[in-house]
Order: structure tokens, then sequence, then C-alpha cells
């Protein structure tokens, strides 16, 4: 059984001192996220409710160790800090203030990272977004959030993976169904496989392709044409003979089976993609590209920036209030156009705020036509989105009006929260596998961020 919440005050044993301004300003965050923390219940029932479901608990009906408060702020500290699952463990531990936030006291043993892991993996998108409406809430009664203007932008999240070219894609293909099928015949000798992979050689095809791709060499060029067709033919080999282990398992394995189940697919789809545009000079479109066998999930995304031409990761929509607070947030699984997100913001927005915003901004990325204008204007008292291409002399005339240069200078001011996301929230590259953790840490750095604004 998990316990939900024990709050109990601990005794105090270090000594008096004068901490600086940097140690006090530090310490009122996180006396303000306590407060927070205590004045809205609801964000840990609903914390509870996915680590009571998904956190492991005794058969035998022992309470667990830590209650879900203690490990929701553990999470906190977690983002709030910009660690990783080990570097928290230490830093809780070995801080007595840390320590007296999350509830440990001075004798409450820290928790294992291992297990931090686990709580984090508990928590879905769903539950971080209701926190999240929670403290939208508490915001708007409490810490003055009005709601009285709103920008918009969207960003793009990396997912944790190497570039993808043909080559590496076809190697992640090979030595991974290569390692799990020497595992199979390791532990499964009744089955008398004597396949050989010749890893080896197959790791210097893909390297020499890596080398000389770029060669300006019409001899080279046809060395690494070679090349792939010798590596396409490896990685077809290592898939037939994967599904014949396969077949042959069974229900015998419970580990094995399954991950090359998983692996197989994209493989095949790495291999297809490969053929059609070295072989048959195809140009593939993206959405049916696979740019990482670990996160198939991932997009290629082209924001028109001049250091960073493609990203590879989700875009992320954010809506945000004057005060800064973000109030709506969502990872976009399938590429979708700024323009089409537009309706979604406001619809939240009157959601949490019972009525629309007297000032909503945006970059040109959400214009999508004269009459999509017209019918904002008819709501909002100010819409602050700039026209894509040419403009008439009446919406040069709108867009020099004061009130929409104000909207496009408090529009800029959403780039410094995406900042502050990257850098501080650890949004820069999202490292959690699967579409499912990408979304949950979104969730949680956006909480992270809000929570400690309000604080």
């Amino acid at each position: 059984m998990r316990v939900k919440s024990v709050r109990q005050h601990y005794l105090k044993f270090e000594l008096p001192s004068s901490p600086s301004k940097v140690v006090e300003a530090y310490r009122a965050k996180y006396a303000g996220v306590n407060e927070i923390l205590l004045d809205v219940p609801e964000i840990v029932d609903l914390a509870h409710k996915d680590f009571e479901r998904w956190l492991s608990v005794s058969e035998t009906g022992r309470e667990s160790k830590y209650t879900s408060e203690e490990i929701l702020r553990v999470l906190v500290v977690m983002f709030v800090e910009g660690e990783d699952y080990r570097e928290t463990v230490v830093r809780v531990e070995n801080s007595e203030f840390l320590r007296n936030f999350v509830g440990f006291g001075f004798a409450k043993p820290m928790m294992e990272f291992s297990f931090v892991s686990k709580a984090f993996a508990a928590l879905s998108d769903e539950a971080w977004r209701a926190m999240n409406e929670a403290l939208g809430r508490y915001g708007v009664e409490r810490k003055g959030v009005t709601g009285v203007t709103l920008r918009a932008d969207t960003t793009v999240v990396e997912t944790n993976i190497h570039y993808p070219t043909d080559s590496s894609l076809l190697w992640d293909s090979f030595r991974v169904l290569s390692r799990v099928l020497k595992r199979v015949q390791c532990e499964h000798r009744e089955l008398d496989l004597k396949h050989r992979y010749h890893v080896g050689k197959v790791k210097s095809l893909v390297q020499f392709i890596a080398r000389n791709s770029k060669s300006p060499s019409k001899r080279t060029q046809q060395k690494v044409r070679t090349a792939y067709a010798t590596l396409l033919e490896r990685a077809r080999r290592i898939v037939q003979i994967s599904k014949s282990v396969r077949a042959e398992l069974g229900p015998a394995c419970a580990f094995e089976a399954p991950e090359l189940e998983l692996y197989e697919p994209l493989a095949q789809r790495v291999i297809d993609q490969t053929q059609r545009r070295v072989f048959e000079g195809q140009k593939v479109p993206p959405d049916q590209k696979v740019y990482s066998i670990f996160e198939p999930h991932t997009e290629l995304l082209k924001r028109g920036k001049a250091g960073k031409p493609v990203e590879f990761g989700h875009k992320v929509l954010l809506a945000q209030t004057g005060e800064k607070f973000i109030s709506h947030f969502r990872v976009v699984s399938r590429r979708e156009e700024d323009k089409e997100l537009v309706d979604e913001v406001l619809t939240r927005h009157e959601v949490l705020f019972g009525k629309k915003p007297e000032m909503l901004a945006a970059d040109k990325g959400f214009y999508e036509s004269p009459e999509q204008l017209a019918r904002l204007e008819r709501e909002i008292e100010t819409v602050s989105i700039c026209k894509k291409g040419r403009r008439t002399k009446a919406e040069i005339v709108r867009e020099h009006e004061e009130s929409f240069q104000a909207g496009q200078r408090f529009r800029a001011g959403v780039e410094g929260t995406i900042s502050v996301l990257k850098r501080a929230f650890k949004l820069r590259r999202c490292l959690y596998k699967g579409f499912k953790h990408f979304e949950a840490a979104v969730g949680c750095a956006v909480f992270c961020h809000n929570l400690v604004l309000l604080a």
C-alpha cells in the first residue's frame, strides 16, 4: 500500500549562519515551492494516482518506504536543478536543506537512483498536464495570473539520437539484431544455431562509406555504391535470420523474441528506404523515413534556422500569459503547421480563464488567411500576427499601429521562456526513451517552470 503524504517537521541541528544573497534566494525559491505544494493538495493527489497504480507494491501488503509526496518532490528537485537521476540522489542526500524540503529529515535514507527512474516513468503526460492545470487555477485565484494577454509559439525539443544516415541506420539495425541473436545462441543451445555474423566486416563497410561518401571521385563513388550493396545484403540476411530464429524460439523465450519482433520491422524499413534512395534515385518523403531504430517516433523538422537547418525531435506548442505563466502546452506527435494551432490555444485559454484574451500575439507562422484575422479580431481586441508575403496598404497600416507593435514586442518575450526551458529545465534534448516519456519530460519541465515562477 502506497502512502500519499506524511507531513512531519524535523528538528534542525545545523549551526546558525549568515547566508549570502544567492543562498537566501535559493532557499526562498524552495520555500515558495513548498508553500504552493502544501496549498494545492490536488497536485499530490494526481501524482499519487499514478504512483499507486504503476510503482511496485508488496504482495503481503507492506507499506511503501516513500510517500507519493516525497517522490514527487524529488522529481521536482531533479528538474529544477537540471540534474540526472544519479546526481539528483547525491545532491539531495548531501544537502540538509533539500532533505528537509523533500521530507526525509535527518534519519530517513535516500532512495536509489533506479527508483527515481521508475517513479518518473510512472507519471504520464496526462498527469503532468492535469497538475499544471491545477497549478493554473491556483495561479488565477491566489497569484494574480490574469490571462489578459496571451502569446503563443512553437519550438523543437530534440530526441536523443545521432545524426541519421543510411549507412549508420543500417549499422544500428545490424549490430542490435546480431547482438540479440548471439545471446539467443548462447542461452538456447538446444536450438543448435550456428550462424556467423561477421560484425567486424560490416563495421568496416560502414566506416568506408562514412569516410568516402562525400568524395568527388567517380571511382570512389562507385566503390561506395558497391559497399552499400554489400551492406544491404548483410542487413537483409540478418533480418531473415532473426525471423527464422524467432519462429524457432516460440514461447520458450520471454525476453529475446519481443526484442527481435520490435527491431525487425524497423530494420526492414531502413533497408527499403536505403534501397529507394541509393539505388533507385528516389526522394523518400520525410514522413516515410525512420530516423532512429531506438526512437522511431522521431520527426525531421525544418525551422529555417541558419545554424541548424534541420532538427530531429518533436514540435512543442507553448501558450503563455503576460505573467509568464505557461497556460497550455502540447507535444505535437505528427507534423502540424503553426496556423492550425491557433484555435486550440484560444480554447484552452478560455477553459482556464473563462474568457478570451484582450491581446493575442504570435509570429507569422500562425497566420493563415485574411479571413482568419478578421474572425479573430471580432473576438479579440488586439491580434498581433504578422502576415506572410505581400501586404496591401491597409495591412501595412495595421502592422504599424502602436497596439500591433506592442503586441510584437510582447510576443518576443516567449523566446526567453523557451531559452529558460532548454537551459534550466532539461529541454534542449530529451534523454528519456520513447514518446510517452518524451511527453512526460516536457510536461514535467513546464510544470516545474510554472512552479518556480509562482514561487
